[in-house]
């Protein structure tokens, strides 16, 4: 179920943190929750995999994100827009890894991951198909 009151400070928090507004700190505590629209969740711990939580820091500078990480940071925010059901999977660690994976600094996927991986198009989650993140990604 998407919650769009939610989605949209969703959105806003996650823009802040993207362009050096916020520290992580305040990111992780400003993103709202919502246990009935997955997406929120799934795109908080996504998020979370993109930087250090081990100091407070903008994502400016040195802790600015690679271009893979931004670019996911990017497609979270253009999905927080959209009235879309979150479609993947619940698995934490599988999201985790194929992230990572993306990203150049996770190890190889391993058979699960593989299945979850087929579920969708990785490379534009949170988005499944990718037709839905061209579609969105042009109306942004």
């Amino acid at each position: 179920m998407v919650d769009r009151i939610k989605r949209n400070e969703a959105g806003r928090v996650l823009r802040d943190l993207v362009d050096g507004r916020i520290t992580n700190d305040e990111f992780v505590s400003r993103f709202p929750r919502d246990r009935h629209d997955s997406a929120l969740a799934a795109i908080l711990r996504a998020a979370w995999t993109q930087f250090s939580d081990l100091r407070a820091h903008k994502l400016i500078g040195r802790d600015s994100p690679a271009p893979e990480q931004r670019a996911l940071l990017e497609r979270c925010c253009v999905f927080l827009r959209t009235d879309l059901e979150f479609q993947w999977p619940p698995s934490h660690s599988r999201i985790r890894k194929g992230i990572l994976q993306l990203t150049g600094i996770g190890r190889p996927l391993d058979a699960a991951d593989e299945e979850y991986k087929s579920r969708g198009d990785l490379e534009v989650w949170p988005f499944l198909k990718r037709s839905d993140y061209e579609l969105n990604a042009k109306n942004s």
